[in-house]
């Protein structure tokens, strides 16, 4: 039976790692080469891109023919050029490389980009190598989502209920420091849960999540683990449009990011706090909050 290139490399003493090194380089310069015929390209086929997001998508592929040699390399490439992308480019490898190289299991696949650009566009394709060269599938294009788009809120668009007069104003709720914080009456003028951070905006925004910090670094028995979100039309009669499970808040420095099922669009806005880390407590704290459109949900 006539050796392949790499299993003579592996008889003559050649190391693993070379052997390795040597597939590496077929996958980037063979395709390029004149030497003796070494049998025929592989054919690969670039799948759907499916579950688009603001900075990742998943992207199938399949070798659907080997060439007649064993696969040394696949997976999917991706550019945001205006061009056909190449292993030149960005690439996402499939598989574990062997001596009898990459195994069948593995020749149908997706896999996830990461570290992608919200709003942005980028074109992808399957590749797959053996020794005669690489080969590609087709090329798919597609645009990453508009992901989170944050509302800049100032104190005078925002009230609170309730709010302790020795400590903790409603402006530390937006002063982008985190040793301030904003403290519900806890010594006067107490009332029940639940407690609410009121928006007013100057004209109708979408609304699809918030973010909070902790008051503390430890956790305390009045930081806010259940919230519900209220819209109103005119400013004085709310409806409450979404409710939350009970969250595993996380402490101060760590971001606790709530995410609503949709966009909801009102120039008024309450997001209630209605449990606590102690459930009967009558005040609640919070460090930082943040308001987001959320480009990924539906309006």
């Amino acid at each position: 039976m006539k050796r392949s290139n790499y299993e003579k490399m592996l008889h003559n003493g050649v190391s693993k790692l070379s052997v390795f090194m040597f597939a590496l380089a077929v996958v980037f310069f063979t395709a390029s080469c004149d030497d003796e015929e070494v049998g025929t390209l592989p054919t690969t086929v670039t799948g759907e891109v499916t579950e688009i997001a603001d900075i990742n998508a998943v992207v199938s592929g399949s070798v659907t023919d080997n060439g007649g040699s064993d696969i040394l390399a696949l997976g999917i490439c991706w550019t945001d050029e205006d061009r056909e992308p190449t292993t030149m480019d960005n690439f996402v490898p499939v598989g574990k490389f062997t001596l009898d190289g990459i195994a069948e299991e593995y020749w149908n696949y997706s896999i996830t980009l990461n570290g992608l650009t919200a709003k942005s566009d980028y074109k992808v394709r399957a590749y797959a190598a053996n020794e005669a060269g690489t080969s590609y599938g087709e090329t798919i294009s597609f645009s990453t989502k508009a992901g989170k788009t944050f509302h800049a809120l100032t104190p005078d668009m925002i009230d609170t209920y309730t709010q302790e007069e020795s400590e903790g104003p409603k402006e530390a709720l937006v002063d982008n420091n985190f040793d301030t914080y904003w403290h519900s009456a806890w010594s006067d003028g107490v009332a029940p849960l639940p407690h609410h951070i009121q928006i007013t905006f100057a004209e109708a925004k979408n609304i699809g999540g918030f973010q909070f910090w902790t008051r503390s670094t430890g956790t305390r028995g009045n930081d806010p683990v259940q919230f519900d979100v209220q819209t109103s039309a005119d400013g004085v009669d709310y409806t409450t449009v979404w409710t939350s499970d009970v969250l595993e808040t996380v402490t101060r420095p760590e971001v606790n990011t709530v995410s609503l099922d949709k966009n909801y669009s009102s120039k008024y806005f309450r997001i209630r706090i209605i449990e606590t880390r102690t459930p009967g407590l009558t005040h609640t704290t919070m460090s930082e909050f943040k308001v987001f459109d959320d480009g990924l949900l539906a309006y």
